[in-house]
């Protein structure tokens, strides 16, 4: 079997793969306790698993992996990718304002 995350739950990450109403709420709540969906993204991907993430989002669980390192620069429609399976209607980023 592969690494997990610590935070991986085994049974909760087969709910949230399966169930798109519970996963949709699941991911509202983090939503609250992040600054920013990216943060909460990482989060739920660490719960969920990128195996079974990659596979809600339709995407390489490597480019998933690649797209969640931290300080990486994302296009909108690369971030649209990863929050369409979440329900997420609009983002929040935060601006770094070293930019």
């Amino acid at each position: 079997m592969a690494n997990r995350f610590s935070d991986w739950q085994e049974d909760l990450s087969l709910e949230l793969s399966k169930n798109k109403k519970r996963r949709n709420l699941f991911f509202s709540e983090l939503r609250k306790e992040y600054s920013s969906d990216l943060e909460a993204v990482r989060a739920f991907v660490k719960i969920i698993g990128l195996k079974e993430y990659s596979k809600i989002c339709d995407l390489p669980s490597s480019n998933v992996s690649n797209y969640l390192k931290a300080g990486k620069d994302l296009k909108i429609s690369t971030l649209k990718k990863l929050l369409s399976p979440l329900g997420v209607k609009s983002i929040s980023i935060s601006i770094d304002s070293a930019a």
